[in-house]
């Protein structure tokens, strides 16, 4: 173990901010530690000649570019004050909307189960 190089400390570093994404409390915070760890990865599968590792961490790294962005526009833009930004803020508002029916159905057990 003491023959470390400094290609597997890029290794080790991108394996740990692996492991600091899944801490993340905000999505920002997380798609930057994730962007980092992809930066790193790609770095050291390169510098090792590791095309499996090499591949996802290129194909993930404009994904968390791209989400990172779509995190930072959709707070510069004002939100509704019911939610509406949410992807199911449309559903909630149609579910609260339907009537209680529960209340309103007969009581249909049959006379035996009484």
């Amino acid at each position: 173990m003491s023959n470390l190089s400094v290609i597997d400390g890029v290794g080790f570093a991108a394996a740990g901010l692996v492991l600091v994404t899944f801490c993340m409390r905000s999505m920002t915070a997380l798609r930057w530690v994730a962007i980092a760890s992809n930066v790193a990865f790609i770095a050291y599968a390169y510098l090792r000649g590791l095309a499996p590792v090499l591949l996802p961490h290129t194909l993930l790294l404009p994904v968390n570019v791209c989400r990172l962005a779509q995190l930072q526009s959709s707070r510069s833009k004002p939100s509704d004050q019911d939610g509406a930004s949410h992807p199911l803020s449309s559903y909630i508002a149609h579910r609260s909307a339907l009537p209680a029916r529960r209340a309103a159905l007969p009581d249909v057990r049959v006379s035996w189960m009484r």
